[in-house]
């Protein structure tokens, strides 16, 4: 019973980890060619880790053979200042070159369809793309200012195009006819909330409470 006990704030110290987690889930496209693969064909995660740490895991299972991503554009919550972020690698598939990140007021442009200030760029030599189940995880925190999943959540600046968007994806070596590949620039239908922490609780809490009523019985009939 005691490492029962000992189990709860566990539980709820990793619950309280990620209190702030949500999706883009890149399911239209809005200039190009269409993808092959099923969408969503990339997934980019944000979630609060600790205080003003955030972890970005994107991924990218829906591509089909042959085509992988070349770019991709956040925002920042215009209070606040993204050539202050720090981008620390913290793990991925391997295989693939990691991206150049680029940071800076509205400085990118992604089809010339809004203003981004968070651009990864990826590789497009052959054998060093990030294609189909790919991933790449990364921190990122700042010493000017507590960072939170919610800064990433911001609609693109309008950019003399007619589109504005949370972030923006370039989906290249697209089959197209002739031998030939092209390009689609695609972007989130809007944000997918993460699981939330309380559900994960009250399945751990579930599986204590049932091996605590094992436990309660077992030393019952043994009294």
């Amino acid at each position: 019973m005691a490492a029962l006990v000992v189990l709860l704030p566990m539980i709820f110290s990793a619950a309280g980890v990620r209190a702030g987690s949500f999706f883009f889930q890149y399911t239209n496209v809005y200039a190009g060619s269409t993808p092959v693969g099923s969408p969503a064909w990339v997934n980019s995660l944000f979630s609060d880790v600790s205080r003003g740490t955030v972890q970005l895991k994107i991924s990218a299972n829906g591509l089909a053979n042959g085509e992988f991503l070349s770019a991709l554009f956040f925002n920042l919550d215009p209070s606040l200042n993204p050539s202050k972020l720090s981008f620390t690698y913290v793990t991925g598939s391997g295989g693939f070159a990691l991206p150049i990140i680029k940071t800076g007021a509205n400085d990118f442009k992604a089809d010339g369809q809004g203003k981004y200030d968070i651009d990864f760029t990826f590789s497009q030599k052959t054998a060093t793309e990030f294609t189909g189940n790919d991933y790449v995880v990364y921190d990122i925190s700042s010493s000017a200012f507590t960072l939170t999943a919610s800064d990433f959540d911001v609609l693109s600046t309008a950019a003399g195009g007619c589109y504005e968007f949370l972030t923006a994806a370039e989906i290249a070596g697209i089959p197209g006819t002739c031998d030939t590949t092209g390009t689609g620039w695609v972007a989130p239908g809007g944000v997918t909330p993460a699981p939330e922490p309380h559900s994960l609780v009250l399945f751990a809490l579930g599986g204590v409470f049932c091996a605590a009523a094992g436990w309660r019985r077992i030393h019952v009939r043994r009294a």
